[in-house]
């Protein structure tokens, strides 16, 4: 928790030195790794490496406009038990845009290039809405790195014909049009970004000031648009028949959260993924708007917390399993 905490006090500097549309640098303590040239940067606390190798790590995805900062409500109690990640995916948060990752396939060969270049193996990859979209690919994908998906309020495929939201489809739709995405990021003020942030969450006690001025300092950088538009233009152009093919052959456990208040994705595009994956299971989470990391971030982490103990159990029998078979 120190680390962490190291990073929480420089970015309490970050919110005191900066006006929106500066450029952000990370903080000093901030962790980091170079994928292409470009910044991936990602926030980690709990077990050193290698203090217990047969308990799984845990790399979180944020979601569409989020950064690390949306998981420490998860990741403390997690880092109790395990090592855990939060990444900022390339072009959000302080990771820098990758102007070659402009679809799901990109997103998952940049995850797979963070895990091997922090030695992570037999991960339970974690995503939120758009993150979750990233780790269904994966599982699609079959990266041999991950054992486990577990997915927050996922972002199904063909997106915008489940999104429930006029919010969002308003962003989607008119920040896929040309020039308009540069236009609306220099109007968009903070009072709006308030409203942004009380669609996703059933209760909006839970955003504090800081996290409010930090973020809407994040989204307001001058790399947002493109990484906004990248955004918008695929949720139109992807082959989303094709990625619903590839779920029908996912092997590892998959694991569906779905807030029963969720006002941008709804329990019936949860259903829809659900059946795709023969895999998945669906477990539907009361009183939880879309950020479930805020509205019910101990369900959450009680969530994975069992789905570490279930693994490293797992890791623990097997292995006495093959000592009897080697004797």
């Amino acid at each position: 928790m120190r680390e962490f905490q190291k990073v929480l006090h420089e970015l309490k500097d970050v919110v005191a030195q900066h006006r929106p549309g500066d450029v952000l640098l990370p903080p000093p303590s901030l962790p980091s790794i170079m994928v292409g040239g470009r910044r991936l940067a990602y926030a980690t606390m709990g077990l050193s490496h290698g203090e217990n190798s047969t308990t799984p790590p845990v790399v979180l995805l944020h979601g569409f406009g989020g950064f690390f900062m949306d998981w420490p409500r998860v990741m403390a109690p997690l880092a109790r038990h395990t090592r855990v990640f939060a990444l900022d995916i390339p072009g959000w948060g302080f990771s820098e845009l990758n102007p070659h990752a402009n679809s799901l396939e990109d997103e998952v060969h940049l995850l797979n290039h963070f895990l091997a270049h922090m030695e992570l193996k037999d991960v339970i990859l974690c995503g939120l809405s758009y993150g979750a979209g990233i780790a269904w690919a994966a599982a699609a994908m079959h990266l041999k790195r991950v054992q486990r998906v577990v997915l927050l309020n996922p972002m199904p495929p063909n997106p915008l014909r489940f999104l429930r939201s006029p919010i969002y489809r308003s962003i989607f739709f008119f920040n896929a049009l040309p020039g308009i995405s540069r236009f609306g990021h220099k109007l968009f003020n903070k009072t709006q970004y308030k409203i942004i942030c009380r669609e996703n969450l059933l209760n909006d006690r839970l955003l504090d000031s800081f996290y409010l001025d930090l973020a809407y300092l994040v989204i307001k950088q001058p790399k947002m648009p493109q990484i906004i538009r990248a955004h918008s233009e695929g949720a139109h152009a992807v082959n989303w028949n094709s990625w619903e093919k590839h779920l029908g052959a996912v092997r590892m456990p998959v694991s569906i959260l779905q807030g029963r208040e969720d006002r941008i994705f709804s329990l019936d595009s949860a259903t829809y993924l659900h059946r795709l994956i023969p895999t998945s299971e669906l477990i539907e989470v009361a009183d939880c708007g879309h950020a479930m990391v805020f509205d019910q971030h101990r369900k959450a982490s009680d969530f994975l917390i069992r789905q570490v103990h279930r693994a490293k159990e797992n890791h623990e029998h097997f292995q006495k399993d093959l000592l009897k078979k080697t004797k």
